[in-house]
């Protein structure tokens, strides 16, 4: 009897031996992943794609002018209508003043393009537009139209001075000329004409000068406060009308212009939680806005442009970034939004123009 039992306790446990199950295979970890390889089985996850948002790029809304130039000299054109600056490209800058050098381009106020982004800079002075490209080689600007009807190439020339439906450029010799609205240099004033007065080195708009303004299209008040590296005033007067150059002020005018006539200060109005709000013309429409530096709720600043009554009107025009002024004209305004530029109006904050910025990595 005792035999039997053995015998069956052993056949039990032989049984018991065979019938273990294998442990799991363990999983392989995906390279890279720290620790030990997983050994229990994942469950399985399902997704619900009709929960999910499709992506959607961004869209651009522009079309081309036809006369349209891409990256090639400026095309003057009597269609154009107004004309804005965009901000179509960026080199990204380290341990500079900024930190992205803004290229610009030109567009109407309608959405069209008229040029690709292959400028540094972009002014407009009343009836006036200078362009001027960036890079080695690139000296020199395009003056022209504000709407574009006419464009002259300056080789080395820059801006000096303007107002009174004129415009002063200079040539790096120091000579100065004089154009109108037409595009007509109407005065062309040699430098030996001031060299006797302001030294040999001189150079318009420089640090202490030497500056010029007028007050009317008739007398150019010029001043000086620094002469051959000596600290002396010198006060001139030009002829803007028969090309002289008088030491006294002419009869009729004063020593010294009214600067008092420069001041264009608006008082703003009062805007909650705004501060640094300052005035800013549309030179198309004539319109005056405020634009300001506004704080939310969770301390983030940002920079907002209001209408005369303290209404916000458009948000993120904050252009500093870029070391550039608040672009706003013809009834339009700048605005950086998810790394486009866009131009929205004014009446209806709608977009009318808008294009992603590329890169110097793009």
């Amino acid at each position: 009897m005792k035999r039997l039992l053995a015998a069956l306790l052993l056949v039990c446990a032989l049984a018991g031996c065979a019938a273990r199950p294998e442990p799991p295979a363990p999983t392989e970890a995906p390279a890279g992943a720290p620790g030990n390889a997983v050994t229990e089985p994942r469950s399985p996850v399902y997704t619900d794609w009709s929960k999910l948002t499709p992506y959607e790029p961004t869209r651009e809304i522009f079309s081309y002018h036809p006369g349209y130039c891409a990256d090639g000299a400026f095309e003057p054109r009597g269609d154009y209508g107004a004309l804005l600056p965009y901000i179509g490209k960026y080199a990204a800058m380290e341990q500079y003043v900024i930190d992205a050098l803004p290229f610009f381009g030109l567009v109407t106020d309608k959405g069209e393009l008229v040029t690709e982004a292959v400028y540094a800079d972009v002014w407009f002075y009343d009836e006036f537009l200078l362009l001027s490209r960036g890079g080695p080689g690139n000296k020199g600007c395009t003056l022209a139209a504000s709407d574009g009807r006419w464009a002259r190439e300056l080789a080395d020339g820059y801006h000096v001075s303007d107002g009174c439906g004129l415009l002063m450029t200079a040539e790096s010799d120091g000579s100065l000329d004089l154009w109108n609205a037409d595009g007509e240099a109407v005065r062309h004033f040699d430098r030996a004409l001031f060299a006797p007065y302001l030294g040999e080195a001189f150079v318009w708009g420089d640090e202490g000068g030497p500056f010029i303004n007028w007050t009317d299209d008739k007398v150019g008040y010029i001043t000086a406060y620094i002469v051959d590296d000596e600290y002396r005033d010198v006060y001139l007067y030009l002829d803007l009308a028969g090309g002289d150059l008088w030491t006294e002020p002419p009869a009729g005018y004063p020593a010294e212009p009214d600067y008092a006539g420069f001041d264009d200060y608006v008082a703003p109005p009062e805007i909650e939680n705004c501060s640094y709000a300052e005035a800013r013309a549309d030179e198309v429409t004539g319109e005056t806005y405020f634009y300001g530096y506004c704080t939310g709720e969770n301390g983030v600043g940002h920079y907002a442009l209001f209408d005369g009554a303290g209404k916000l009107l458009i948000d993120n025009v904050d252009m500093w970034r870029f070391e550039a002024s608040i672009i706003l004209r013809a009834g339009l305004c700048g605005a950086v939004e998810d790394g486009c530029f866009c131009l929205r109006s004014l009446k209806d904050g709608s977009p009318v123009f808008r294009r992603v910025m590329r890169t110097n990595t793009d």
